[in-house]
């Protein structure tokens, strides 16, 4: 997933963009836990292991925070 979150970023032009794998195991809708990779434009790569969505939201929210400060 994380190849296509990175030509998607590239082909939209966008600051930052949030994968995950459904397949795996824990991760999806029907869970209430999820492993998701931030890519962001400037090349940061922030890998979030298999965690409560509560934390996957704060570290998406603490990425677009950092994104929206570092013009």
């Amino acid at each position: 997933p994380s190849a296509n979150a990175a030509d998607k970023l590239a082909r939209k032009g966008i600051d930052l963009i949030v994968a995950n794998d459904v397949s795996a195991p824990g991760v999806g809708f029907e869970h209430d836990t999820n492993a998701v990779v931030i890519l962001g434009a400037d090349g940061a790569v922030q890998d979030i292991p298999l965690t409560d969505k509560r934390a996957i939201a704060r570290a998406i929210l603490d990425a677009v925070s950092t994104t929206r400060s570092n013009p």
